[in-house]
């Protein structure tokens, strides 16, 4: 596809973004959790498997998910592969693992945003109940790594974006 020209065609563009960053991450993610230490690699396992289910969802919404490399789960997945080859495994692995995780979920989140609204413009209802699933479903394992990550690093009283009650 060219440059789109309509909702409907940066609709289309958008979800097979979704597509290629979920093939992705449900491709890198094992080898993270692999490498992540026993409390961490089940949450990890669980959001490679959430973006793998994505791809039947998103292959749903469109006539074809062909399209370019999603450049920013890309450089993600890059990061986190990176940081298992040169991080010891332990919790200075941990650490990264799940900041790595976090900035795929996190970017994600936001990206479906793009797709929810579009889905909204279009009057795709059932698409937009998807979208809007796999954003709570981010919201969701989000916050599990946010309590991982403050139980990892906990807050000594500064008052940091990070903290989390709980």
């Amino acid at each position: 596809m060219g440059s789109p020209t309509s909702r409907a065609q940066l609709f289309e563009l958008c979800v097979q973004d979704h597509g290629a960053a979920a093939r992705l991450a449900a491709r890198h993610l094992p080898t993270v959790a692999a490498a992540a230490g026993s409390e961490l690699a089940p949450v990890v396992t669980s959001v490679a498997e959430q973006f793998g289910a994505r791809c039947e969802d998103f292959a749903r919404m469109v006539d074809s998910l062909d399209g370019p490399e999603n450049l920013w789960m890309a450089g993600i997945m890059d990061d986190s592969l990176r940081d298992t080859r040169t991080i010891d495994k332990g919790p200075l692995l941990d650490i990264a693992i799940v900041g790595a995780v976090r900035k795929a979920l996190g970017a994600d989140e936001v990206s479906l945003e793009t797709a929810i609204g579009l889905a909204q413009a279009l009057e795709r209802t059932d698409d937009e109940r998807c979208l809007r699933a796999m954003r709570e479903r981010d919201r969701s394992l989000l916050d599990e790594l946010k309590r991982r990550f403050a139980r990892m690093v906990p807050n000594r009283g500064l008052r940091s974006p990070l903290a989390v009650a709980g």
